[in-house]
């Protein structure tokens, strides 16, 4: 069982990565998990600027903001890089 879980990609040769469709279980939602499963994603890959793929919606915006507070790209939108796109 999960209660929080995050699609993501990385590309090593651009140095970003991108998360999308971040999901905790509406049990635990507003205590952190979020926050926590990003940061920990991050410390994984420690040299990366992080970006999402989607455009923030309405409702999402304060985590978001909340979130990407002093990380390396802020989870602003950006597309696939080349790399990714063609799967090198």
């Amino acid at each position: 069982m999960f209660a929080f879980a995050v699609d993501y990609r990385i590309c090593r040769r651009c140095r970003t990565g991108w998360v999308e469709q971040p999901y905790t279980l509406p049990q635990y939602q507003r205590c952190g998990l979020g926050i926590a499963g990003l940061a920990a994603l991050r410390a994984e890959h420690t040299d990366l600027s992080w970006h999402t793929l989607v455009g923030h919606l309405g409702e999402s915006r304060g985590f978001w903001a909340a979130v990407g507070s002093d990380v390396l790209g802020g989870y602003q939108q950006r597309s696939l890089c080349q790399h990714v796109e063609a799967g090198r």
